[in-house]
């Protein structure tokens, strides 16, 4: 059975509705509807068509150095490939983790359901196993930026540190330029905007600071 190019999952196709034999549990998130501090009654179909927007406009502004390491190819594809990859199915768990606590919705462990349920979506596209792996990593972590990366956080310095640590020589770079581009289409600008501000001037910081680092940890 040939498979897909990853080429094929860019907006255009996504929109005009030309992958849902090939991903059909994509399209169920057009039915997903979800609020609470970061989304105001929103799709997670269009939340992510949001999300790789955000992306797209991150990526073009950021430094020369850093898009050149975003260039670099792992096996077949680049790192900004699959990080685009991730970005499109980084909340496909939401639909099986979904609680609705009286109209306020919390998904709890979507990132590991959705790295799984990811991993089988892209059994059907030419990426191999350390690729698909890669975009597994990135889904399975989206959220840790968020949760460490607040005023709210006392324990920010300590977490944040071992956060780093932990992913710098890895995904750090691709956790990073997600976290932020799901963070400006959020609708936390409107809830908390004290903390949509610090995430914001956060990421925006820490990409113009951070030194490029090639994949050591794979």
């Amino acid at each position: 059975m040939n498979k897909a190019d990853i080429s094929l999952l860019n907006k255009n196709n996504i929109k005009k509705g030309r992958l849902i034999d090939l991903m059909p549990e994509f399209y169920e998130l057009k039915e997903l509807v979800e609020s609470n501090y970061w989304h105001n009654k929103e799709t997670v179909f269009n939340h992510i068509l949001s999300v790789l927007d955000n992306l797209e406009k991150i990526i073009r502004n950021l430094r020369e150095e850093t898009k050149q390491v975003l260039n670099e190819i792992v096996e077949k594809k680049s790192r900004k490939d699959l990080l685009r990859v991730a970005a499109l199915f980084h909340d496909i768990g939401k639909k099986e983790t979904m609680i609705d606590f009286n109209g306020f919705m919390d998904f709890p462990g979507h990132e590991q359901k959705g790295a799984e349920k990811a991993v089988k979506i892209l059994k059907r596209f030419n990426l191999s196993k350390k690729e698909s792996k890669i975009v597994a990593d990135i889904i399975k972590n989206h959220s840790l930026a968020h949760e460490i990366i607040t005023p709210e956080n006392s324990n920010f310095q300590k977490e944040y540190k071992n956060f780093r640590k932990k992913f710098l020589d890895s995904i750090y770079l691709e956790l990073i330029l997600l976290a932020f581009a799901d963070t400006i289409g959020s609708y936390l600008k409107k809830t908390k905007p004290t903390v949509f501000r610090y995430k914001i001037d956060f990421y925006k910081k820490e990409l113009k600071n951070l030194p490029p680092r090639k994949m050591d940890k794979l």
